[in-house]
């Protein structure tokens, strides 16, 4: 439900976000991949231009080229400079600049950049999905984000002037649809307490699905 009140301590977000990449490394090594499958959750991009986007990522946030950060000409920059380079050029460099991202978030400071960590968990359940596993986001991941989505979307809810809402929701499913990777018809069908459809602008953060994903959902580690 909403109005759950986000934990007073805060994970390592630093160890959040090196197990991630450890399991997406170990993914896109893996016998399943393919460079050129398209990634339905983010339909303009392959798995090459996710793996671009996440090292990408970690490559600027290291050596500060933050201009522009979060827009969409930042992350295709990161998609583009790296079209000619190999899945694992692009790991091996991530592998090299990654500990010192990790570092970072680990740091008091790193609490300013944890979009970083929702982001990398939300492409490696995309990438899982595309390549036909069951999306298994760990569970000490949820627990960190789970209330802290709930709370941006009551914030977001307050400042637009809206009544409070309660809504049944899973935080994987919370996680996954505030994302953008529900429709509106699955984010309508959860159970609210009141008619939800002036509140969809509000619970999306990016965008949302226009077909269904059917996503098979697995148990988080």
């Amino acid at each position: 439900m909403t109005n759950l009140v986000a934990s007073a301590t805060s994970p390592d977000l630093g160890a959040l976000y090196r197990s991630a990449r450890e399991r997406i490394t170990a993914l896109a090594v893996g016998p399943l991949i393919d460079p050129t499958l398209v990634v339905p959750a983010t339909p303009e991009w392959s798995v090459h231009d996710v793996i671009a986007h996440l090292s990408g990522i970690a490559v600027d946030g290291t050596s500060g080229n933050m201009e522009g950060a979060p827009g969409d000409a930042w992350t295709a920059a990161q998609v583009a400079r790296n079209v000619d380079r190999s899945i694992a050029e692009m790991l091996a460099e991530w592998t090299l600049v990654g500990p010192l991202m990790e570092g970072f978030l680990s740091s008091p400071a790193g609490q300013n950049a944890s979009s970083a960590v929702i982001d990398i968990h939300t492409h490696e359940a995309d990438l899982r999905h595309a390549l036909g596993l069951p999306v298994a986001v760990p569970s000490d991941f949820l627990a960190w984000a789970g209330p802290r989505l709930r709370d941006g979307f009551n914030a977001a809810v307050e400042k637009a002037g809206l009544a409070p809402v309660t809504v049944v929701v899973s935080d994987l499913e919370l996680f996954r649809g505030r994302l953008g990777r529900r429709t509106d018809g699955e984010v309508l069908a959860l159970e609210w307490s009141t008619p939800a459809a002036e509140y969809l602008d509000l619970f999306f953060i990016f965008g949302r699905a226009e077909q269904s994903l059917g996503e098979s959902v697995g148990s988080g580690e």
